[in-house]
């Protein structure tokens, strides 16, 4: 298959990765020292992580604890294959620090393209992660590449901007880039001990606690939820397919579940005795329905997400329930 060509250019390449202590930030960063042994630089500030993930991570990766904000970028850049830009204030944060989310979601960005633009570097591609929060309330639901956006948050509204920028500097001046934009992702490594775990993480940790399960509205609103290894596998693929270049991918399962589908699957399979809290609507991320249209990626870079909701959930319970649990 002509992907594994495409990934193969990868293999033992030197890889920075801003954020690379996050969830799906750790996950990559794993991918890339096991599967193709890459020398991988993290680079975090640890606003929402611990350095301890770098346990998780094995293969002795590079870390440094600095803020894409203001990291000094001469002589640093230049060491780099490919820099996957993960860093990013999370959209539950955004609006608290509006101007914080402006620097480490699109200020950064720009920084970092300033600078491959003037000064001569080795960078094969700058890979920036965007959302698929950018669409706001798609038409019924699905979410097209070609289609509008419509933010409707801090966060969504910073995280088009980056992509935005990541455009421009390929189409203008030559930067070689790509985005994509995650729908949702859950799995393996999402710790319910981060004050912004996804709504998984924190169903999962309720149910096997079995405590209530809350969900904000009435939870028939619906989402897209991408299995971890689905995104890492995404973006890996994004960074070194000739087609990918100057583009923007969404990254999901083309499939919609409820929230109310979700918590029930969630107290199944875990066999919990949790019961359903309803609460009202949150005033970030409320939006009725959402799931992505995948057929750009599909065709163009021949990817297929492998992990059906289904099994991610079961895979999700098998890894929570082998954590050493804090006192």
């Amino acid at each position: 298959m002509n992907n594994i060509k495409h990934l193969e250019n990868i293999r033992s390449s030197k890889v920075l990765i801003t954020g690379g202590l996050g969830f799906v930030g750790h996950n990559l960063a794993k991918s890339l020292i096991h599967d193709y042994n890459c020398e991988v630089t993290i680079l975090d500030n640890m606003l929402n992580s611990k350095e301890s993930i770098l346990k998780d991570i094995g293969g002795s990766p590079t870390f440094i604890n600095a803020s894409v904000i203001d990291v000094p970028l001469e002589g640093f850049l230049e060491h780099f294959d490919y820099i996957f830009h993960l860093a990013c204030i999370q959209i539950a944060h955004s609006g608290k620090d509006p101007f914080l989310d402006l620097q480490t979601n699109a200020t950064s960005t720009l920084r970092i393209l300033e600078y491959l633009r003037h000064h001569e570097h080795n960078i094969k591609r700058f890979v920036y992660t965007s959302s698929a929060s950018v669409y706001g309330n798609a038409q019924n639901g699905l979410c097209v590449e070609s289609g509008p956006t419509k933010v409707l948050s801090q966060y969504a509204s910073t995280k088009l901007l980056g992509e935005n920028y990541t455009s421009i500097y390929f189409k203008q001046y030559g930067v070689p880039t790509s985005s994509v934009r995650y729908s949702n992702v859950f799995g393996n490594g999402q710790t319910p001990q981060n004050t912004y775990c996804g709504v998984i993480g924190k169903f999962i940790n309720a149910s096997v606690e079995n405590q209530e399960l809350f969900i904000f509205g009435d939870g028939q609103q619906t989402r897209d939820y991408t299995y971890i290894s689905d995104a890492v596998s995404a973006t890996i693929l994004a960074a070194v397919h000739p087609l990918s270049m100057g583009e923007v991918f969404n990254v999901g399962t083309g499939t919609e579940t409820s929230v109310n589908e979700l918590a029930e699957m969630i107290i199944d399979y875990t066999g919990s005795k949790s019961n359903i809290g309803y609460h009202p609507p949150r005033d970030i991320d409320n939006i009725r329905r959402r799931f992505t249209d995948i057929n750009s990626i599909q065709d163009r870079l021949g990817w297929e997400p492998a992990v059906t909701i289904q099994r991610g959930l079961k895979f999700t319970i098998d890894w929570y329930n082998n954590q050493p649990k804090e006192d």
